[in-house]
């Protein structure tokens, strides 16, 4: 097509079906993206400097014998007005959220689940729904047996922690901290397996 301008002929092509087809997808994609995501996924960017987090891991006793119990604790404290999700979600669709405890290790040996304090049940206003959540101090634990043979000394015990933290405005993103402490094996004859 040929418009005349003055003196000087301008050729506009006209734009093919492909050209229309990208436009149309980049136009729909940059105008609804902000819009289709849920409020709690809204991120924002500087939240991770107003929350705080401090993790210890703690086992007890701290000597055992080859075959024995422990107990491993984790005692995880957050920043006030800040919450994480209980480990055991609501409902399925909130398994995104539950807190994750992992703890690989050849030599022990978990016995049973993660126990939990009693989680609050409440509204969450980030995730517009009631959920269950921990505030504050929260402390889990799980019991390990050792394998046998296991060699006397100290034994590295790490794992982590994946945690989701919201304040019932936003949330951040999930959050996977390290942890990390030692048992000591001691030798002995007589082994006590009622702890």
């Amino acid at each position: 097509m040929k418009i005349p301008f003055s003196k000087v002929s301008v050729f506009i092509p006209s734009p093919s079906k492909w050209g229309r087809f990208f436009f149309l997808v980049v136009t729909v994609l940059t105008s609804s993206i902000a819009d289709a995501m849920p409020p709690f996924q809204k991120f924002n960017k500087n939240s991770d400097s107003l929350f705080s987090f401090k993790l210890n891991a703690i086992v007890d006793p701290e000597a055992i014998k080859p075959g024995d119990r422990f107990t491993l604790y984790l005692n995880l404290e957050i920043s006030a007005g800040w919450h994480i999700y209980s480990l055991y979600a609501k409902e399925n669709k909130e398994q995104s959220l539950a807190t994750k405890i992992i703890l690989k290790s050849d030599v022990f040996i978990p016995s049973g689940l993660w126990e939990e304090p009693t989680p609050v049940i409440e509204w969450d206003g980030a995730l517009e729904k009631i959920v269950k959540t921990h505030t504050q101090v929260v402390e889990f634990r799980r019991w390990y047996k050792t394998i046998e043979p296991i060699s006397s000394g100290f034994h590295e015990i790490k794992g982590s922690i994946v945690i989701r933290a919201c304040n019932n405005k936003i949330c951040n993103l999930p959050r996977k901290i390290l942890y990390k402490t030692q048992i000591k094996v001691i030798d002995g004859e007589n082994v006590d397996s009622s702890r």
